[in-house]
């Protein structure tokens, strides 16, 4: 039986309406899953989702770090007093009970009183809340007197004959003489000036350390 055009007609119309059909559900579906689905990340935000955030980095002042250093120095001298002095010595001595006789000198030297502390001795305390360091210093001690036994000059000497000045009698005057220098450093206020140095030294060290710039140095 053939079929007549009017017939293959309505067919191949039939099939294009199918055809359409089909194409309008396919796309119909496709968009629904795509509406729903998540959006993609372009490449910038793929990188920022990937990227980790930056991590605040808290750097703390040790405390060891800084008496390690501080205990380093040893012991430190921070004052010296200079010093040209002049002193009488003079050598009595009595025979019988009854007779007296003397023998003495004048004279100088030159040289220097130094006063430091012991930077192993200090103390440290760290408040991180409040910001602070506290440091103990040790007080300024007199560490040595030092003469110049090249200058020394001789202004006038009586010597008796029953009395005279003997070695021993230069070396006790010479004695006598850095006692009198460590005095003189003491009245001058050389240990009260040793101490300010040592303060502005270790004020100076700390401040060295990048991680101390936010804290207030206070001394005990």
């Amino acid at each position: 039986m053939k079929m007549t055009e009017k017939t293959k007609k309505k067919i191949y119309l039939a099939v294009i309406a199918v055809c359409i059909v089909a194409m309008i559900v396919l796309g119909f579906d496709y968009h629904t899953k795509r509406k729903n689905a998540p959006a993609e990340l372009t490449v910038d935000e793929t990188a920022a989702a990937v990227k980790p955030k930056d991590e605040k980095v808290l750097v703390s002042v040790s405390t060891e770090t800084i008496r390690d250093g501080l205990a380093n120095m040893g012991l430190l001298i921070t004052q010296e007093y200079y010093f040209t002095q002049v002193e009488r010595y003079t050598k009595e001595k009595t025979f019988l009970k009854v007779l007296s006789t003397s023998s003495e000198m004048l004279y100088s030297y030159d040289g220097s009183v130094q006063a430091g502390i012991d930077f192993e001795k200090i103390g440290i305390e760290k408040d991180d809340s409040a910001k602070t360091i506290t440091i103990t210093l040790p007080e300024s001690e007199i560490q040595t007197v030092t003469i110049d036994k090249n200058t020394f000059k001789l202004y006038s000497e009586k010597d008796s004959l029953w009395n005279p000045l003997k070695l021993e009698d230069y070396n006790m005057s010479l004695a006598e003489f850095e006692d009198t220098a460590r005095q003189k450093a003491l009245d001058s206020g050389i240990l009260e000036r040793s101490d300010a140095q040592a303060k502005i030294l270790v004020g100076n060290f700390i401040s060295n350390f990048p991680a101390a710039a936010d804290y207030e140095i206070i001394f005990g």
